[in-house]
């Protein structure tokens, strides 16, 4: 019950102290058009309803925040970061904002939060810690961060706090977020962030093109689970794809990402290898795995040259442009391209896809075996709201990101950007069940071949570069795959030193 009661406690409290029974527009805020306002009563009714049997006594969260002034002003600073559609990481913390002043009102503490929640589409991460990293060094620092700097990397420069303390003081209301996702923010035993959505990398394909290929529609809509089953691999994708080159339906087989993620390492992984190893707390390197992984990409853009080797630094709008557009048959993506593609103009005709259009003319799969009867995977991984250590009121800042995923918030999030919920309960909230076929789809994947791989290392950003700097050698035909297996291998010894495990 504490449970059930945690999820919706603040949407009871609110819908009693806002709506109440009998709550006309006439008292609604001044400028709210009406069917804005008749939208948002609808969306409270519906979760007041789900309430009837929960008598949801808030003042059990409050009364943990131990003893706060009467009245006053908490000012919070937020910055939050990520693709253009994932701008309800900043407003659902300012939607908890208000939720958190209304608790505190009601049990007679006249205490106003005032949040400036800043959002930003990031390109260029650099710049963006950079950015950070300046405002903290001059002690500005905001109280709460998300997005550019990785876990063990903000523990070791001490830019962000533990929240084990926390964790466990309102463990009851925090049971709804699933075990795993607090493990992807842990770093040497203690929690560092709380989960703000997960991620999934999902293998796209257009499936116009597949119609032009002369391929049924019973073969396109089989294809996932072929994939899925280890029917279909990479090499196979590959030959597809050279076919639909050679007719001229589209320029390109595969695109990938401009940058170092993870869905590059999927191979990796599926090939056996690991980047972290648990035990020792150090980097590894699998030679066996980077061969394989190497040889994939090499094969893609050196050999049959279905992959342009000048991926590496492409602009991300000409990349989702060349896939929307159809110019490109398979990409590597992720789940929240999916509501990308339906709120940036891409597509030269439409602008922002309807998703019927998306339904009609793009599939998904997990990321494809290497060999014939291995098993697909998807990486998954955690978005986390992190608390900075130079915060005035990290309790509140705490609470704040407990409460910007309530199911609510937690759907909107997740319908919009097409990322995966956070919150157990929110995969039953009905608004979510109702528009969330994709993400349901998605979901069911995930729970067969997803895979989380944290690399809690402070120094896996250099790891990264030199990754990258010789994948572009490698797709550019300069170094074959065993040569740039040898040349990581050596560099990365002489940089990371006894941090480095190397297996063969």
């Amino acid at each position: 019950m504490a449970q059930k009661v945690a999820i919706y406690v603040v949407v009871g409290l609110i819908i009693g102290l806002i709506i109440g029974a009998g709550i006309g527009y006439a008292v609604a805020p001044k400028g709210v058009p009406k069917e804005e306002y008749d939208k948002v009563k609808a969306e409270l009714d519906t979760v007041k309803a789900e309430l009837e049997h929960i008598k949801p006594e808030y003042e059990a969260l409050v009364s943990l925040l131990g003893t706060l002034p009467k009245e006053g002003v908490i000012k919070i600073t937020a910055w939050s970061s990520g693709s253009p559609v994932d701008y309800y990481r900043a407003e659902n913390l300012k939607r908890a904002a208000k939720l958190l002043e209304e608790m505190l009102r009601g049990i007679g503490l006249n205490i106003k939060i005032e949040i400036d929640s800043y959002y930003e589409h990031v390109a260029d991460w650099g710049a963006w810690k950079s950015k950070f990293v300046s405002a903290f060094e001059a002690k500005e620092a905001p109280d709460i961060i998300s997005g550019g700097i990785s876990v063990a990397e903000g523990a070791e420069a001490g830019w962000i706090i533990p929240v084990d303390e926390y964790v466990e003081k309102y463990k009851d209301f925090l049971a709804d977020i699933p075990e795993h996702l607090w493990n992807l923010a842990k770093y040497k035993g203690k929690i560092w962030g709380i989960p703000q959505d997960v991620s999934c990398q999902v293998f796209y394909f257009r499936k116009d093109v597949l119609r032009e290929l002369g391929w049924t529609e019973e073969e396109i809509e089989a294809l996932p689970n072929k994939i899925a089953k280890g029917e279909v691999t990479w090499y196979d994708l590959a030959e597809i794809a050279k076919e639909a080159m050679d007719k001229g339906l589209v320029e390109w087989g595969f695109y990938h990402r401009p940058n170092w993620g993870t869905s590059l390492e999927v191979p990796y992984y599926l090939a056996g290898g690991d980047f972290y190893d648990f035990e020792t707390g150090k980097l590894v390197l699998d030679k066996s795995a980077l061969k394989e992984m190497f040889t994939l990409f090499y094969t893609l853009a050196h050999t049959e040259k279905v992959l342009p080797d000048t991926m590496i630094g492409t602009s991300w709008r000409e990349i989702h442009m060349g896939f929307v557009n159809a110019r490109v048959l398979f990409w590597l993506g992720g789940n929240w391209h999916w509501g990308e593609w339906q709120k940036v103009e891409y597509h030269e005709e439409l602008g922002k896809l309807p998703e019927e259009y998306l339904w009609k003319n793009v599939g998904f799969a997990p990321y494809p075996a290497l060999k014939k009867g291995g098993k697909p995977g998807m990486t998954t991984g955690a978005w986390i709201y992190f608390i900075c250590s130079q915060s005035k009121y990290p309790e509140i800042a705490f609470l704040l990101c407990y409460l910007a995923s309530i199911p609510p918030y937690d759907t909107d999030h997740a319908i919009t950007s097409s990322h995966l919920p956070v919150r157990y309960s929110t995969l039953n909230y009905p608004p979510f069940v109702e528009k969330g076929g994709f993400l349901y789809k998605v979901s069911t994947f995930v729970a067969k071949y997803g895979m989380s791989k944290p690399i809690p290392h402070p120094k896996w950003g250099l790891l990264k570069d030199m990754l990258l700097e010789h994948l572009v050698k490698v797709e550019k035909g300069r170094l074959t795959p065993e040569d740039a297996v040898e040349s990581i291998v050596k560099a990365a010894k002489a940089e990371l030193g006894d941090e480095l495990i190397v297996r063969e």
